[in-house]
């Protein structure tokens, strides 16, 4: 089978933005699990949150994203995966993206091999190119034609 160009860079978009999708809604239902289980908050207060916390933010500012990480994750991961709101959700998911890169920066996680080096560079192409032709957001906009 052979793609002309558009379509393969459709179909390569379509790709991207998957994978990045369900990585995102995955991890956020593995903390939104959490929080059901253990009471809202527990992500925040857990270890994996704590032990990666910037010194020099705080609290003030670090418990209202605590408590919200876990269902923007889930959220935009969704929203993401299926082409749905697409410029709001790549940046959203991109800014979560660069704060977990800062806090691993300064827990010492990042360097060498962290994902995250590899994920902020993929959703910047998505940001610039679009989500290519297979998104729900283009399905939406198009609007049945009047007789």
């Amino acid at each position: 089978m052979s793609f002309s160009k558009p379509d393969a860079n459709n179909f390569s978009l379509f790709l991207l933005r998957l994978i990045l999708g369900w990585y995102f809604a995955f991890a956020g239902w593995r903390k939104v699990g959490g929080e059901i289980s253990n009471g809202l908050g527990s992500f925040f207060r857990g270890d994996g949150f704590q032990n990666r916390q910037p010194d020099f933010i705080p609290d003030l500012l670090m418990a209202p994203y605590g408590y919200a990480l876990p269902w923007a994750e889930l959220i935009f991961g969704i929203t993401l995966l299926l082409g749905l709101f697409h410029r709001v959700s790549a940046w959203a998911v991109q800014f979560m993206l660069v704060t977990i890169g800062i806090a691993l920066l300064f827990s010492g996680e990042l360097f060498p091999t962290h994902h995250v080096l590899v994920f902020i560079p993929a959703l910047l192409i998505l940001q610039l190119q679009g989500p290519g032709a297979y998104n729900l957001d283009r399905l939406i906009a198009k609007k049945p034609q009047k007789s």
